[in-house]
Formats: structure tokens, sequence, C-alpha cells
């Protein structure tokens, strides 16, 4: 695992994460109890709603589905630390990123969206690209434009595979020494302010 900062990135990401699943697991409580109380009344001589049983059924499955996708990005995530990870195309990274920082954009009231756009294999280790990519869209959610909608879009550009984030404010700004830009070079990139949003080039 890379340093301090590095760890305290996959903590912050795991716990968010955690706090989802056990949303999850809630909304599934909630609903189990309500078949209980639903059988209770059915023992009692009162007759079932199948609309009503249908509606938890399909509440059941719908926090299933969310509970594993949840799991799956963890795993994907947690596999980026491996000694040995797997390549990580920029497209699926920037996916990824947006996944786990889903639950902070929903705290600022922020659509989060990603279009893979690219297969391309950026430089560098596969958890070093995905933090650079979510802190790039942290900044982004930090001062985000009026509509409040930050995307992240992977392509194949002339000077290299280039990720745009947009959805900034106008007046958005990084200084030379932000900590972003010395990340992201570390990463063999470059980052450039644009209007309304920011550029990583590899």
């Amino acid at each position: 695992m890379p340093g301090s900062d590095a760890l305290a990135f996959f903590g912050g990401v795991c716990a968010a994460m955690s706090h989802e699943l056990k949303n999850v697991l809630a909304v599934i409580n909630e609903q189990a109890g309500l078949l209980g109380d639903l059988s209770c009344m059915a023992a009692r001589g009162m007759p079932l709603d199948p609309d009503r049983l249908a509606a938890v059924a399909a509440c059941l499955q719908k926090q299933v589905c969310r509970g594993d996708a949840i799991l799956t990005d963890v795993s994907r995530f947690a596999h980026t630390a491996d000694p040995a990870p797997r390549p990580l195309p920029l497209g699926e990274a920037a996916c990824l990123a947006v996944s786990l920082c889903q639950r902070r954009a929903a705290m600022r009231q922020v659509a989060l969206s990603a279009t893979p756009g690219s297969d391309a294999l950026a430089p560098g280790g596969a958890f070093a690209l995905v933090r650079l990519v979510a802190l790039c869209l942290e900044r982004a959610m930090d001062t985000p434009d009026a509509a409040k909608a930050v995307t992240a879009a992977a392509s194949d550009a002339p000077d290299g595979p280039t990720l745009t984030i947009s959805g900034m404010a106008a007046d958005a700004a990084l200084g030379d020494d932000d900590p972003l830009r010395e990340l992201a070079a570390a990463q063999g990139a470059r980052l450039d302010v644009v209007p309304g949003g920011l550029t990583l080039t590899w």
C-alpha cells in the first residue's frame, strides 16, 4: 500500500461503502419485519394482500441487487491494491471512481456519472489511478456549477489518453502548487484546468 495519505483514502472509501451496505441491510431488515407482521396477521385469519407481498418481494430484490453492486465495487477497488494488480483501462477506472464517490456526491447533492469511452491503459498502478480520478472528482464536487452535475469522460485524444471531468464552476481554479498537480505528475499525467472542468492527459 502506498503512503499514509493513500491509506487514509483507502480507509475513507471502505468506510463510505460499508455505510451504504448498512443502509441496504437496514431496508432488508425493515421489510423482514413487515413480512413478520403480515404472517402474524394471516395467522389470526386476516387474508394476505398479494400486491403487498409482491411489493415487499420487489423491494427485497432491489436491495439485494444494490448490495451486490456495492460489494462488487468494493472487491474491484480492493484488488487495485494487490501486489500485482491487473492493468486498469482509463474508462474503467473512471467508472469505478464514480461508483466509489457516489455517497459523497449524494451528501453534496451532486449528480455524478461517467462515460467509459476509452480502453487505453494509463501508466502507473491501478490503485493510484483510481485514487487520482476520485480526488479530481472530489475537487469538482467541491466547486460544482449551477447544474450540480459532475461527469467523467475518458477518450483517446491526439495527445494521449485523456480524462475530462466537467461540471465545475467557471471560476474554479488550481494553483501551480496544488497537491493534485503533484499527484497527477507522479502518475505520468498532466492536469489542466479547462472551462468548467479539469483534464488529465497521459
